[in-house]
């Protein structure tokens, strides 16, 4: 492991915690313990200072302890950790805007650091947008390859050489840090490298005379993520998208009026309807509140149903390449979760960056529905109405 150095803070006499964080752990065996104890057990001077037991890493002196969180579940407890004197986020590709949000401010300990190992996938993934696109200015950024490797063993270069030369669409992400253009386990694969093939990645205009399709997922603690879409005859046209976090539902009602778009159909998550403790109100009665009229709830049906959903209606996709491309992008890496255990693709949707978008884009599919009154003039139907 990388400068595990870092980890002799506590023969300074400085006393606290050093946090090994992921965005997903249930289990000690879904965290970097291992990692962390072997890396330990590898150097004496390491391992004369530190205890690791079956379940837990501290100093000898009692100065420091090592702790394990799953960001997903656990961040607001670990707001309320005390004295974090290094935090290495692991495997941080898929750490959400706002995990990061929460997690860096709780490092606040004199000289605390911390630690960002990931292996990039998209240029669009929150991870990759705070550190390497708006790099903060006291952090440091080291690329880590195969060559970095003074003890890359042989068996490994035999298999960078053979992804080399037979399969080269993924040999930059494997072995070189390129992102990942190639997605295993990817449910949309087919259908969007037919879509960049037919040129139907393009410049789609706003038609007038339509009214725009709204399909939301609503999200509680993460990102919120919307298509916009017109029915043409028989093309469903994405003229645009948009995700945030971190920001009220009258974020979204005043970006809908910004937008200048004429709004046929909102099409709402199931869930929509769920009360909330703190209002006694649910999100879709506060949307309503807003102004949000003409809503559908989208069916409750098993994701597989609505990936299939997605899957015929891609065919007659055309999508803006300007304003849909974080959508696109999420729609190309949405894939199925990996168990690295048994080596096994697992019968869900692997949750990360391109869920919020996968998600809404499903719940298009699923939830369009043609209403009778759609040849009414749209000036006067739905004039005032978001």
């Amino acid at each position: 492991m990388a400068a595990v150095r870092g980890f002799m803070w506590g023969s300074s006499g400085r006393k606290g915690q050093i946090l090994c964080a992921r965005e997903f752990m249930n289990s000690l065996i879904d965290s970097s313990f291992t990692e962390v104890a072997g890396a330990i057990q590898s150097y004496d001077w390491l391992n004369d200072y530190y205890e690791v037991g079956e379940r837990y890493i501290r100093s000898r002196d009692g100065n420091i302890e090592f702790t394990f969180a799953g960001l997903r579940r656990n961040l607001d407890s670990i707001k309320s950790r005390a004295r974090i004197l290094l935090c290495w986020v692991d495997e941080a590709e898929t750490v959400s805007s706002m995990a990061w949000d929460k997690l860096l401010p709780t490092v606040r300990e004199e000289n605390s650091e911390v630690w960002v190992s990931w292996n990039p996938e998209s240029k669009l993934s929150a991870t990759h947008q705070r550190f390497r696109v708006d790099t903060p200015d006291d952090c440091k950024i080291t690329e880590m390859n195969w060559r970095d490797n003074p003890y890359f063993p042989e068996v490994l270069m035999k298999q960078r050489i053979e992804d080399f030369e037979k399969r080269p669409q993924s040999y930059d992400h494997i072995w070189e840090g390129g992102f990942l253009t190639f997605h295993d386990g990817a449910y949309y694969s087919i259908e969007m490298r037919d879509a960049n093939a037919e040129g139907r990645i393009t410049s789609v205009p706003y038609e007038r005379s339509s009214p725009v399709i709204t399909a939301w997922d609503l999200g509680i603690g993460d990102s919120t993520a919307i298509w916009f879409a017109q029915k043409i005859g028989a093309e469903t046209r994405l003229i645009d998208h948009y995700e945030a976090s971190g920001v009220g539902l009258d974020h979204y009602a005043r970006m809908l009026q910004e937008k200048g778009y004429v709004y046929g159909q909102h099409i709402l998550p199931h869930d929509v309807r769920v009360r909330e403790l703190g209002s006694g109100k649910s999100r879709l009665e506060t949307l309503q509140s807003l102004g949000l009229t003409n809503v559908t709830i989208a069916p409750q049906l098993n994701v597989d149903d609505g990936i299939q959903a997605v899957r015929t209606m891609l065919p007659s996709c055309w999508f803006d390449g300007e304003k849909c491309s974080h959508g696109v992008e999420a729609l190309r890496a949405y894939h199925r979760e990996y168990d690295d255990n048994n080596r096994v693709w697992k019968g869900r949707p692997a949750h990360d960056w391109s869920s919020h978008s996968s998600d809404s884009f499903r719940y298009l599919a699923i939830g369009y529905r043609q209403t009778s009154n759609w040849g009414e003039p749209i000036r006067r139907r739905l004039q005032g109405v978001v």
